[in-house]
């Protein structure tokens, strides 16, 4: 009687270990949600897109992109935060990961705490931007102009944005005195560059790249270990003598808690994506590098993006008005 229920019990056992093992080799088995935390039509939002698209047949599922724009992406952030931890919804995380918890005194989810980041998608580096009407080619220009103006004044995306970031970083480095003129969004930032309002900018590639392509903003550096190869006649800051490299970035990350073989399946399948030869070419064209790797490397570049720029918010004093 005991060997016939200790064989039950084995049964039973092998049953319910088969269904949990089918229960896990099915995902996903509906769709999956990759929410964007900016408006559609921005940069964040195109990669995400074109991500989403190379995604879902590798997982057998649609990807479908949801946008949740507000609150310098906090909105977004909280929601997926607050989401279950199944793999079904996730964030198009970006350098406001970093940033944020530097910037704002309370948030509504703790990165570390409630999300797990999955891959690290994209980096896209900042570039200083002069107006093509503007006299100035060079860092020296800059510097001889700044001395006889008592400063220069530059646009950016906005207060806290990894450009504000890397003006301000670029200031102390060079003494070149800078006023922050922050716009909303990159758009108005550029026009207002381009009309004179402002003398400088910094920003990132995708937004802007129609104006440089039109010959109404010049490129004078990029904030990167190497150039654009799409760009090479534009130096890095480095080979100015500014040792500043900065870039905007944008990567998955789930809730806290998803099943490790779920978050190891979406890293292999969006790691095949940003090798997608289609992938790369597109995003190369808009000035977004692929990155890829793994979960720990991804969390690993959060932390090192945060401790350097709360130094550099703590050294020039940046403030958010909340």
């Amino acid at each position: 009687m005991h060997a016939i229920t200790r064989s039950l019990r084995a049964l039973c056992a092998l049953a319910l270990a088969a269904t949990a093992g089918a229960a896990v080799a099915a995902y996903p088995d509906k769709p999956v949600r990759l929410i964007v935390p900016y408006a559609a039509g921005g940069g964040t939002d195109t990669a995400a897109r074109m991500i989403a698209r190379k995604l879902a047949p590798l997982l057998g599922q649609a990807v479908v992109v949801e946008n949740k724009p507000g609150g310098a992406t906090q909105i977004a952030t909280a929601y997926v935060a607050a989401a279950a931890p199944d793999g079904y919804t996730l964030l198009m995380g970006t350098a406001n990961l970093a940033t944020n918890s530097v910037l704002y005194a309370k948030l509504p989810y703790d990165v570390g705490r409630d999300l797990t980041p999955v891959v690290w998608a994209t980096d896209v580096p900042v570039y200083l931007l002069l107006p093509a009407a503007s006299p100035w080619r060079s860092l020296d220009d800059l510097k001889r102009a700044a001395a006889q103006q008592q400063g220069l004044t530059y646009a950016t995306a906005g207060t806290g944005s990894i450009p504000h970031l890397a003006g301000e970083q670029f200031s102390h480095q060079t003494g070149i005195a800078l006023r922050h003129i922050p716009y909303k969004g990159s758009s108005e930032a550029a026009t207002a560059l381009v009309g004179g309002q402002v003398q400088m900018s910094f920003d990132n590639l995708p937004p802007v790249y129609a104006q440089v392509k039109a010959g109404r903003l010049r490129p004078v550096a990029i904030a990167a270990q190497t150039r654009n190869p799409d760009l090479p006649d534009v130096p890095t800051l480095a080979e100015l003598g500014v040792p500043l490299a900065a870039s905007s970035w944008w990567g998955v990350m789930a809730p806290a808690g998803t099943p490790k073989d779920v978050i190891a399946q979406l890293n292999r399948h969006i790691n095949a994506v940003l090798a997608d030869t289609e992938v790369r070419s597109y995003f190369a064209g808009l000035g977004m590098a692929p990155t890829g790797g793994t979960p720990e490397a991804f969390g690993r570049h959060i932390a090192d993006e945060t401790a350097r720029w709360r130094a550099v918010v703590k050294q020039a004093g940046v403030k958010i008005e909340e």
